[in-house]
C-alpha cells in the first residue's frame, strides 16, 4: 500500500455505487488520475465539499488496486470559474491520459485557472497539437478555429459550425 499527499485540480466528479463517488483530477506529481471517494454522497461526507469540479485541493491518497482519496484539504479557491476555464478543464481531462505527470501542464493548467482565463492554445502546445501547421480535417482549409475533442480532430469554422457544441473547443 502506497501513500501519496499531492496538490491537485479536480476535473469532475461522478457517482459509483449507492455512497460512493470517484473523483477526476490531473495531480502535480501523478498526472491525470481517478480516484475513489468512500462516502461522498453521503450528506455528512468530509471530503465532498472541497472536491468541486475546478477546485484546487491537496489530496491524501491510499493506492493498493486503484486510488482511494483519504483526506482533501482546500486553500482559498481560485478567482470565479469563467466558461474558459470549464472548456480547459475539460480538455485536460479528455486529452491527457491517466498516471502521466507533466509539470509545464500542470504550472499552466493551474494558472490559468488563477487568472479565470482558458488558454486552449498554449495547452495543445503541450499536449503535442500543432494548431499552427493543423489543417481543417473535413476540407483541408487552414487556419484552424476549432477542435472537436470526441474525434481529436481541428475543424474551420465553415466545417465546425456542423459539430455538436458540448464536442468543440475553441483554438485560440
Amino acid at each position: 500500500m502506497q501513500e501519496y499527499v499531492t496538490d491537485a485540480i479536480v476535473l469532475s466528479i461522478h457517482s459509483r455505487g449507492e455512497a460512493d463517488r470517484v473523483v477526476d483530477c490531473y495531480t502535480k506529481q501523478l498526472g491525470r488520475i481517478e480516484a475513489r471517494m468512500i462516502g461522498g454522497r453521503k450528506p455528512l461526507s468530509k471530503l465532498s465539499p472541497h472536491c468541486v469540479p475546478g477546485g484546487f485541493v491537496t489530496i491524501r491518497l491510499v493506492e493498493k488496486n486503484q486510488f482511494t482519496l483519504i483526506d482533501a484539504l482546500q486553500p482559498p479557491p481560485f478567482r470565479r470559474l469563467t466558461p474558459a476555464s470549464l472548456r480547459t478543464i475539460a480538455l485536460v481531462r479528455a486529452l491527457t491520459p491517466k498516471g502521466v505527470p507533466d509539470n509545464r501542464l500542470w504550472e499552466t493548467l493551474k494558472q490559468s485557472l488563477e487568472e479565470a482565463k482558458g488558454d486552449a492554445g498554449t495547452l495543445f502546445r503541450i499536449l503535442g497539437y500543432d494548431t499552427a501547421s493543423a489543417s481543417c480535417e473535413a476540407c483541408g482549409d487552414t487556419p484552424v478555429s476549432l477542435f472537436s475533442v470526441s474525434h481529436h480532430e481541428f475543424f474551420c469554422d465553415r466545417c465546425g459550425a456542423r459539430l455538436s457544441e458540448g464536442d468543440i473547443v475553441y483554438c485560440s
